[in-house]
């Protein structure tokens, strides 16, 4: 698949994305270059060279200090493709990209590095008003909104806490658009008017927080509120919005944290997918440290689509297919079509989550995908064709 003096049998393609529009079009990246390749056409032309985009972690700053400190690793990099623009992130490094593939024109960006080697660099792309945005993180508890176009920051404010005095324990805060919470991976609704951070709070806890799009650009994090589930340690759970107004999260299995009492376990049921409705019911509590809200679910299903390790913890992808009207999960155990009620509609045992090579999935055109050195991009469906 080559054009021009291209050839990508000399790269190492680290990362690729399915476009949401072309089927068989797909952004490439690796070696510092960002490639747009056709299946169809078999062609590829290269679109800009990213010199920002890091592929080795040189650890420094609070990731240097750390107790568990390591030594210099392979950065995992993610693509987000919305056409016409492609979003080239270092998922747990500083920094990103954002290429108009018409234009080529490139915006770099950055993050400040605070835990940010466990947490994703949160990116997204919505639409309003006529204009392309994209949600991106920049601070480890602040996300800001850009202008895709004009790279203009759309979002900027001041953001402090200071400490005001104490109760018998505890500091008391004064704060402004501040909030203590670590961002990680987003997902945006369809129609861009939500979107979710699936993150952590210390010491450290897994936190789904729910944002509405047009409040942030007037009240920004402290807006948000919290999606109550069954937490455990793990962020970046399986999620995924199922329309504009409902989204579905993979719990964590709590009986295997080791942390509830013998009565507790007796009349634990462990049920796997959490269904919220945007607009739903709300629940609160008021503390000492003011009133705290969250958003309850409005169904919770038993199943067996994601295995957990011995903490409970679940990982891997879920999508929604649109068309077919049931989720996708790619799992440590292989992939599966599953209707909303949590029942398995069909499988694939050899295309499995985090096992290179890597593989993804698009919703919108219904394929598995991945790079596999030596043969080029490798696309599979379920055996239904769906």
């Amino acid at each position: 698949m080559t054009e021009g003096t291209v050839d990508l049998a000399e790269l190492r393609i680290r990362a690729m994305a399915a476009s949401d529009k072309e089927a068989g079009s797909y952004a490439l990246f690796g070696d510092h270059q960002l490639f747009l390749a056709d299946t169809a056409t078999q062609t590829v032309v290269e679109l800009a060279t990213l010199p920002n985009i890091l592929e080795i972690r040189h650890y420094s700053g609070y990731a240097s200090e750390t107790k568990n400190s390591r030594e210099d690793t392979d950065l995992e990099i993610s693509l987000i493709f919305h056409h016409p623009y492609i979003c080239v992130v270092e998922r747990f490094g500083l920094n990103a990209a954002l290429c108009n593939i018409d234009t080529k024109k490139v915006c770099e960006l950055k993050q400040e590095d605070y835990c940010c080697e466990v947490s994703s660099y949160s990116v997204g792309f919505v639409e309003r008003e006529g204009r392309t945005l994209l949600v991106c993180q920049t601070q480890w508890n602040r996300l800001d909104i850009f202008d895709a176009e004009s790279g203009e920051n759309l979002t900027e404010r001041e953001v402090s806490r200071r400490e005001i005095g104490r109760t018998a324990m505890y500091p008391i805060f004064e704060d402004k658009n501040y909030i203590d919470y670590f961002h990680s991976k987003l997902h945006i609704a369809p129609d861009g008017k939500h979107f979710l951070s699936n993150g952590w709070i210390w010491h450290p806890a897994g936190r789904v927080r729910l944002f509405d799009t047009d409040r942030f650009f007037s009240s920004f994090e402290p807006s948000s509120i919290e999606v109550g589930y069954q937490y455990n340690n793990a962020w970046d759970l399986p999620c995924t919005f199922i329309d504009n107004n409902l989204f579905v999260i993979v719990m964590d299995n709590q009986r295997s944290t080791g942390l509830m009492s013998i009565e507790e376990e007796e009349v634990y049921v462990y049920k796997q997918l959490a269904f919220f409705r945007v607009n739903g019911m709300c629940a609160e509590t008021k503390s000492e440290f003011g009133v705290h809200r969250w958003l309850d679910s409005c169904g919770e299903f038993v199943a067996s689509i994601f295995p957990f390790d011995k903490a409970g913890e679940i990982k891997g992808l879920l999508y929604y297919d649109k068309a077919a009207e049931r989720l996708v999960a790619l799992t440590l155990s292989g992939a599966f079509a599953v209707s909303l009620s949590g029942e398995i509609l069909d499988s694939i045992s050899d295309i499995c989550y985090g096992s290179p090579p890597t593989w993804d999935y698009t919703p919108v055109h219904n394929v598995f995908y991945m790079w596999q050195d030596g043969i080029g991009i490798v696309e599979r469906q379920f055996e239904s064709g769906k």
